[in-house]
């Protein structure tokens, strides 16, 4: 998300709800049908539906207040399991499958220790309370209730391992009668409505939803976005052709950026809410997701008039970071957002300097602030990073006498397969940038800023580049050194990376552009 009529809900999101045990103890409720195993017991090692799946079989109550669990887990899967944070207060009657029958098993703190599963494999059932975990954590990315939609991603109410690195995958089957299940996370390539993805990525997994959804499928070059609008969230303005043609015309800037959409399944769920504003924000892991709150009395969204779906959506052509570098995946966005619109001219020249001017300003270091890694200023951590890549752009394009561009080397992550679904490290995705020009930029530019605070005079940087603000204004100098660069920077390009390790750095003779 980024600067603008979100930044309240942004805010909003940051504040973490103390969830003592005492406090989260919910109301009883009249328990479902157990999930049954199989009549004849089956010896412990057998007891994994497939080698190296954790497989998990999820039945929801009426409105999803409660979800019955039957997981069934592979030998070597570690042995101490837990949920997402905020969340175990709300799982009730774990057990074990025995020769013997099911066996409870109490927690431990917030985790539950198996051996059981870790030596023989086994199969767990339990309870979720999941209408009781929205109403008391009451947040989106764990569980919350938003205009009908009981959001909360399967990390929340699946056991499972932060510690797992192994190459086993999750598979995950809903049955939800009367409501709909929304999740980014991957299809299953079983092709039987089951959804799966790496095992070691399921401590966080896509935004997701219980609820009833109007569902249209459109199609995108490289894969379809699947866009899931509530349906008890109250009536939009916007028509579902309307909202339909404004996410396609969003989609084609991510197109015309890198030759495709970034990856090949994006749900997109749609949530109502009061006025004329709309917010996003993006989650991968395993998968792709935005949650896109949308108001009720919008009329005019999409790239001609908003940024924000836009932004979004450019996240989801980078690997999922840590929150110490969240300053990436924001600035980047920041960043390439105003430029890919101005390229095809939803916005004018003018307007997305004024936005620059002013903005990379708010990302200035202040006399307290350190280095931009694990940074918790809204200004540094937007603002700051797209500094940080306007920054390397000048660079590329300096040192490689206009070759390459800061989008080649973006365009040479997502072709290495550095997408949202994947988690990375900031030097791994940068590397991975670094090889699809032939140079060092992003990651020596990296260390330079991730530890300290570095002072850049922007306003020798904007003379330089021939723009200015006069009266309030924005003006243009053609004849300042860096003109033919600044208008580069909206030019629009072939969406094409050059080949990984080709080398388009300048001849030595190049002095390199003191930034």
């Amino acid at each position: 998300m980024r600067p603008g009529a979100a930044r309240a809900l942004a805010a909003a999101c940051c504040i973490v709800l103390c969830l003592a045990a005492a406090g989260c103890a919910p109301r009883e409720q009249p328990r479902l049908p157990a999930l049954r195993a199989p009549a004849a017991p089956e010896p412990p090692a057998r007891l994994a539906a497939e080698p190296g799946i954790w497989e998990y079989r999820v039945r929801a109550s009426a409105g999803a207040e409660e979800l019955e669990v039957l997981a069934t887990l592979p030998r070597g899967v570690p042995a101490e399991l837990r949920l997402d944070r905020f969340a175990h207060p709300f799982l009730r009657e774990l057990e074990l499958r025995t020769e013997a029958g099911w066996r409870a098993l109490p927690a431990q703190g917030a985790s539950w220790r198996i051996s059981e599963c870790a030596e023989r494999g086994c199969q767990l059932r339990y309870r979720y309370l999941l209408g009781e975990a929205a109403r008391q954590i009451d947040r989106y990315g764990y569980a919350a209730l938003r205009g009908g939609v009981l959001l909360a991603p399967p990390s929340t109410w699946l056991l499972h391992s932060r510690q797992y690195s192994g190459g086993d995958r999750y598979r995950l089957y809903v049955d939800a009668p009367g409501l709909e299940f929304a999740s980014g996370v991957w299809t299953s390539p079983r092709r039987d409505g089951s959804l799966e993805a790496p095992a070691e990525l399921l401590f966080q997994a896509p935004y997701s939803g219980f609820g009833r959804f109007r569902r249209q499928r459109l199609p995108v070059a490289g894969g379809v976005i699947d866009l899931w609008v509530a349906l008890d969230g109250g009536e939009l303005a916007l028509s579902a052709e309307q909202l339909a043609a404004a996410v396609s015309e969003c989609a084609g800037v991510l197109q015309g950026y890198f030759g495709r959409f970034p990856v090949p399944e994006l749900a997109l769920i749609v949530v109502p809410a009061a006025g004329d504003d709309l917010s996003g924000m993006q989650l991968g892991n395993g998968g792709a997701s935005i949650l896109l709150f949308l108001g009720r009395s919008a009329t005019k969204i999409g790239p001609r008039h908003d940024w924000v779906l836009v932004h979004e959506m450019f996240h989801l052509a980078l690997p999922t970071l840590v929150r110490r570098h969240l300053w990436l995946a924001e600035g980047l966005a920041t960043y390439q957002e105003p430029l890919a619109r101005a390229r095809l001219g939803y916005v004018s020249e003018r307007a997305l300097w004024r936005e620059l001017l002013i903005g990379m300003r708010k990302g200035l270091p202040l006399a307290h602030d350190g280095g931009l890694d694990g940074t918790r200023s809204w200004g540094r951590t937007y603002w700051g990073g797209a500094l940080f890549f306007l920054l390397a752009d000048l660079q590329i394009r300096h040192e490689t006498g206009g070759r390459y561009s800061l989008d080649d080397a973006i365009r040479g992550i997502l072709a290495a397969g550095g997408d949202t679904s994947v988690r990375w490290t900031a030097l791994e995705t940068l590397a991975a940038g670094d090889r699809a020009i032939g140079g060092h930029v992003l990651t020596e530019l990296y260390r330079e800023h991730a530890a300290s605070a570095v002072a850049v005079d922007l306003d020798a940087l904007f003379r330089r580049l021939g723009v200015g603000l006069r009266r309030g204004e924005v003006v243009f100098d053609d004849a300042a050194e860096w003109a033919a660069l600044r208008r580069e920077l909206t030019a629009q390009r072939a969406a094409s990376a050059p080949a990984q390790g080709q080398s388009g750095l300048a001849s030595p003779g190049v002095p390199k552009s003191p930034l």
